[in-house]
């Protein structure tokens, strides 16, 4: 948001705090209204497998025992995951494990290998946690709360384009503090001879598949499954 400027520095300092009073109270409005949307979408998902699954047991059944239901309601549950036909607001905060174990981290030499693998981690995609959000300083997509936002070119957003280096580097998120790619297989086939994995990366990370937003920043990730 562009805020116009005069040569009055008290009303333009006081025009800065009024939008920053207004984003702030978006953002708090966004929070509430997705955690509504995904708790209403928890509830019309169980009903519905409730709904199908009792229908599928009367029909094979003449006798209802509540042990037999429970079974035919994960079925139905289970089948409908499988077949991603499961209701959600695609709303994804980031929460963070207390567990005082941390995870093995390996140095990369960034400068060294960007000419070979030309910034491919900043195309990654990942949930902000709701401490990043509120911060205001990282940005988020607008259709897809809360993962981190991603530019047309599927490089993310606070990617500068000239340097390859993060426009917000010290305040950038804790995914990408914590990421580190020498033991990720989806970016190189041999990490020490700097060998792409190309198959996987045109397959996930093309612009044309950008906006599926499919490869998460951690492998595996179940809260980004497509």
């Amino acid at each position: 948001m562009d805020i116009p400027t005069n040569h009055n520095p008290q009303e333009n300092q006081a025009a800065e705090s009024e939008v920053a009073q207004l984003e702030h109270q978006l953002t708090q409005s966004g929070f509430f209204t997705h955690t509504k949307l995904s708790q209403f979408a928890e509830r019309i998902n169980e009903n519905e497998a409730f709904l199908f699954g009792l229908i599928d047991y009367l029909i094979d059944k003449t006798q209802i025992s509540q042990e037999e239901l429970q079974g035919y309601i994960a079925k139905v549950k289970e089948e409908t995951h499988q077949k991603q036909e499961g209701l959600h607001p695609g709303i994804a905060l980031r929460i963070d494990q207390t567990s005082k174990e941390k995870e093995a981290f390996t140095p990369v030499n960034c400068e060294e290998r960007l000419p070979v693998c030309k910034a491919i981690c900043c195309k990654l995609n990942f949930a902000l946690s709701a401490n990043e959000v509120e911060s205001g300083k990282i940005k988020w997509e607008l259709g897809k709360p809360y993962l981190i936002r991603h530019q047309q070119n599927g490089y993310c957003a606070h990617m500068d384009g000239e340097k390859k280096c993060c426009s917000i580097y010290e305040d950038r998120p804790k995914v990408c503090r914590g990421y580190s790619c020498a033991n990720d297989q989806r970016i190189w086939k041999d990490f020490d001879k700097m060998v792409l994995n190309e198959e996987w990366i045109k397959e996930n990370l093309t612009e044309k598949k950008m906006r599926l937003f499919a490869a998460s920043m951690r492998p595996n990730d179940p809260e980004l499954k497509q």
